[in-house]
């Protein structure tokens, strides 16, 4: 049974949505599938829904996108797997999923690589981003856009990380990553890998004394009312990237394939705007609830390059990814 869902068009207007694209709709419809793992009403389904909702228009209703949200498909592994096989049209999957299988990943998902979000989508429009573009398409699948998800930060109990030594005999939680793991060592810290769903109840227990992520899942997650300071370092900046199976893109017209990528990139900029309003409305409820946030011009990370290098040097074995590496870590 075909189902399109519609959203807002974007920026300050409303699409027809919903209405329009049955409307458009046709019996020939072409429906694909897109496997998300979010229930309706995140702000990554709403991006989605405004890429349904503009594809259906910009095909007249020859296209007709059905969001499988709340993981019926599966999880985000799962759908990596999907997308690149040909089961699932479309996914949308955090780029840190892809580390195992795209190299160009495992130096995007690397810390400290980009001083801001900006630079970071400076170099995924470069020259670099075409490099994933095609590393992906050897797989099976094709990049329609990057959605954005912040940038990770490093929150604490008793005192603000402020500077390296501030790490110096701190638990910090970390997702099981031995690239996080040494990263933290390499700072001072102890690592201290906790599942996501653990945090509170080890803050609680005195099991760790920080953690990371981005401010909204800080607020959300309830952590900030343990751990009270958050220091925006912004160590990792790893966006959303939403795919499409390289068998459902060979069977679209160029005019059709074209629709594809313009609806994406319209989904993409709304995430955006999305994003940056959730980020608002964290930090505004956090700071409400008596948590200090350390803005990333109060966070002195001097020669922090230097630590991090050493971490990239044990995992980037390549000398010509390394190089890379440093490219972009002195580029503007």
């Amino acid at each position: 049974m075909r189902q399109i869902t519609g959203s807002c068009r974007g920026w300050g207007k409303f699409a027809l949505g919903l209405g329009l694209a049955s409307l458009l709709a046709s019996v020939d419809a072409k429906d694909l599938a897109l496997a998300e793992i979010h229930p309706p009403g995140h702000i990554i389904v709403k991006a989605e829904e405004l890429f349904a909702s503009r594809l259906a228009e910009l095909t007249r209703g020859e296209l007709a996108v059905n969001i499988k949200h709340s993981a019926q498909l599966g999880n985000e592994e799962k759908s990596w797997e999907s997308v690149r096989n040909g089961s699932v049209d479309v996914v949308r999957i955090n780029l840190g999923g892809m580390v195992k299988d795209i190299q160009s990943a495992r130096l995007l998902s690397l810390p400290y690589l980009f001083r801001s979000r900006e630079h970071m989508w400076r170099v995924l429009g470069g020259d670099f981003g075409k490099r994933v573009k095609a590393e992906v398409e050897k797989t099976g699948a094709v990049v329609l856009a990057y959605y954005d998800s912040g940038a990770r930060s490093f929150y604490t109990t008793h005192k603000p990380i402020q500077k390296r030594s501030d790490f110096n005999g701190l638990r910090i939680r970390v997702q099981d990553s031995p690239v996080y793991k040494d990263l933290i060592s390499e700072l001072g810290g102890t690592p201290v890998v906790v599942s996501y769903e653990k945090v509170n109840e080890a803050f609680s227990k005195g099991e760790i004394d920080g953690a990371e992520n981005n401010l909204p899942s800080y607020v959300s997650s309830g952590h900030h009312q343990y751990a009270r300071y958050y220091s925006m370092d912004e160590h990792s900046s790893v966006p959303e990237i939403l795919l499409m199976s390289k068998k459902s893109w060979d069977t679209l017209t160029a005019e059709q394939q074209k629709a594809v990528t313009t609806a994406a990139a319209e989904s993409s900029a709304y995430m955006k705007k999305l994003w940056a309003e959730s980020e608002a409305q964290a930090l505004a409820k956090a700071r409400k609830e008596g948590a200090v946030i350390l803005e990333k011009h109060q966070v002195y990370l001097s020669g922090i390059e230097t630590y991090a290098v050493k971490v990239y040097s044990k995992y980037v074995t390549n000398s010509e990814d390394l190089g890379v590496i440093l490219d972009i870590l002195r580029s503007e």
